[in-house]
């Protein structure tokens, strides 16, 4: 398969959404993406859990990595484990530069014995966040900086977890993502987020 073919298919095959939903604050603007696997579920989770494999697609994780632990993600995130129900259920909050915190949830479930479905839900994610005295949308691409927003970024983390699952990890992540095919994609799906964002904006009251 090659990436084209690849990169292809994650655009037209991955569901995604930006919705709301209720929290004890209120109300909260969510991102979700959901992608099926051919890989057994216990495969998945155990990818998205150890520590050893999270590196190897990922990036290092470290920390308490255990249920009410706290983890760190090597130049990136970190937060705390706030449900851990294997194989099908983590939870974690998530705290990423000055941002305000959010939580991510992944959620497995089998699709067939060689066949998982991962769904990766984030919430809250602000209309507006600053960074470096700019305002603007955390789920869309800034081009002006070059930051990929959360759901292309996840994405793209989620390609590279399906190169895993299949025997095929990407060895240099970041030359990876400086194809052009792999360009070509953050900019279309980064099209597809900005046409979601605009669509739960406007349904609003």
């Amino acid at each position: 398969m090659t990436e084209k073919t690849e990169i292809t298919s994650w655009l037209n095959d991955t569901y995604r959404e930006v919705g709301r939903r209720p929290v004890p604050e209120g109300e909260a603007r969510t991102i979700l993406i959901r992608r099926h696997y051919p890989a057994r579920l216990v495969d998945v989770w155990d990818a998205v859990t150890d520590p050893a494999q999270l590196a190897q697609w990922f990036l290092p994780v470290d920390g308490e990595l255990e249920l009410g632990g706290h983890f760190r993600i090597e130049g990136n995130a970190s937060g705390e484990i706030l449900r851990c129900e294997a194989p099908n259920l983590l939870a974690v909050t998530w705290d990423f530069g000055t941002g305000p915190s959010s939580e991510v949830i992944v959620r497995l479930a089998d699709v067939s014995a060689t066949e998982a479905a991962l769904e990766l839900e984030q919430a809250p994610v602000p209309d507006v966040i600053e960074m470096d005295g700019r305002r603007f949308d955390p789920v869309l691409n800034d081009y002006d900086t070059g930051l990929f927003g959360l759901g292309t970024g996840w994405e793209l983390a989620l390609i590279s977890l399906g190169r895993f699952l299949r025997g095929d990890p990407i060895s240099n992540p970041a030359a990876w993502e400086e194809a052009p095919e792999v360009q070509n994609f953050a900019v279309r799906c980064g099209e597809i987020w900005a046409q979601l964002a605009q669509e739960e904006a406007s349904e609003r009251p």
